[in-house]
């Protein structure tokens, strides 16, 4: 029980815990709200394209960890020691690249709080954000929130899987399940902050003050992470 709670299980909430800090899906939601808020719509269609924003981003979570599950459950990977070793080696690159580049630091305040995507990239979800008026649009984009970070979220995910292929029966239901959970929980946090209309300005405050906080603790978490599935899983 205690070697499964510490090779499986700790190390899964770790994983999922580096990819609930990214910051692209919850800023996306945060500007939909707004946008809607600003705009005065009513409640019920705040909360219904936030709801298919969430479902969009956890329909992709889930469908990522299930299917790299599914792939180490059929090549056999789960205990392979040179194949953990590669995958420690991607979780200290990513992690450092997240130290590194998550943030595009800038002279200005304004330049220093852009993530690290390419302008047009983020002009365009900008944009499609803006213009989002319905739920299909909505779910679209809790996709492509997903998608755009996968140079980032592709080693939590890929560690998660790997974990997962351990465990057999409905421990593998629980351990994917509680995986995304964690992983949207930011995002859950938001939309029942929109359902009791409360400020999402204290939220942008808040996120814009500890930006720098998650994302040393994403990118040290996952090089932690690395060198603990190093030792754990090869030695």
């Amino acid at each position: 029980m205690t070697d499964q709670v510490l090779g499986v299980w700790l190390p899964l909430v770790v994983a999922a815990l580096v990819q609930a800090s990214f910051s692209l899906g919850v800023s996306m939601l945060t500007l939909l709200s707004g946008h809607l808020l600003s705009e005065e719509k009513s409640a019920d269609r705040l909360n219904r394209l936030s709801a298919a924003y969430i479902f969009g981003a956890f329909l992709t979570i889930l469908s990522s960890v299930i299917g790299a599950t599914y792939i180490f459950l059929h090549i056999n990977f789960a205990n392979n020691q040179k194949f953990w070793s590669v995958l420690a080696g991607v979780a200290v690159g990513v992690g450092l690249a997240v130290l590194l580049f998550y943030y595009r630091w800038g002279k200005s305040r304004e330049v220093g709080t852009r993530l690290w995507l390419p302008r047009a990239t983020a002009e365009y979800l900008y944009a499609r954000t803006k213009a989002t008026h319905h739920s299909f649009e909505a779910f679209i984009l809790g996709v492509a929130s997903v998608v755009a970070e996968l140079i980032f979220i592709f080693a939590p995910v890929l560690i998660a899987a790997n974990l997962i292929a351990n465990l057999s029966g409905d421990a593998q239901v629980g351990a994917i399940f509680l995986y995304v959970l964690i992983v949207i929980l930011p995002l859950l946090v938001l939309f029942f902050a929109n359902m009791r209309r409360a400020k999402i300005s204290a939220f942008q405050k808040w996120r814009e003050t500890n930006k720098k906080f998650l994302q040393i603790a994403a990118g040290l978490l996952l090089i932690i992470l690395g060198f603990y599935l190093l030792i754990y899983k090869t030695m």
